[in-house]
């Protein structure tokens, strides 16, 4: 899977040169997979400069454990582990901050997430209530444990197949399917919760 969509060499090919020291190689594949690698650190981390010093990162990572790619992989997945690592890492050591996971995402992909996990999935762009269950998302998905989120952000908002979330989190696809649905669960809940105080 290609995500950045630079032309030219091959993934193998840059990354055979890149560990035989060219720098342009390596360049190269930061120029395909950063914006990938931004969005997933910028909604998980919900925080600019910290998504800028978490790019260099990974890939600072990358560069030094290049050696350690196997080659009969894909190289996409591979970069994201490194992502989600240290995203997961960053978010348990800052326990206490308060995150803007959704501060950078469209109309579009909000409406997507609560479709999925409101039980009004199809209220109209001016209904009310539709602030109020973007705030209860909001605050609840600020709380989830690092390893939740991670899948939840990979699966819900960068619309990723399971099988990618699992393979960036180094886990079976089953244990990535496990950490979405108690995520859902969480917000169906909440949701509910909400339903039920404007219904009293």
């Amino acid at each position: 899977m290609r995500m950045g969509g630079a032309p030219g060499n091959d993934d193998s090919g840059l990354i055979r040169a890149a560990r035989d020291g060219d720098r342009d190689a390596f360049g190269l594949l930061v120029e395909r997979y950063r914006d990938a690698v931004w969005r997933t650190v910028r909604r998980t981390l919900g925080n600019t400069a910290d998504a800028e010093d978490a790019v260099q990162e990974v890939f600072i990572r990358a560069l030094v454990g290049l050696d350690r790619f196997d080659p009969r992989y894909p190289f996409a997945p591979w970069i994201l582990r490194i992502a989600a690592n240290y995203c997961i890492d960053r978010l348990r050591r800052r326990k206490t901050d308060r995150t803007r996971l959704w501060s950078d995402l469209s109309e579009s992909e909000e409406r997507r997430v609560l479709e999925r996990m409101s039980t009004l999935p199809h209220a109209d762009e001016g209904e009310p209530d539709r602030g109020r269950y973007l705030e209860v998302a909001r605050g609840l998905l600020e709380r989830l444990p690092a390893k939740r989120r991670m899948a939840f952000v990979l699966r819900e908002i960068e619309g990723r197949e399971y099988a990618e979330v699992a393979a960036a989190l180094g886990v079976p696809e089953t244990t990535a399917r496990v950490r979405v649905w108690r995520a859902r669960h969480e917000l169906h809940r909440e949701f509910r919760k909400l339903e039920k105080k404007g219904e009293g």
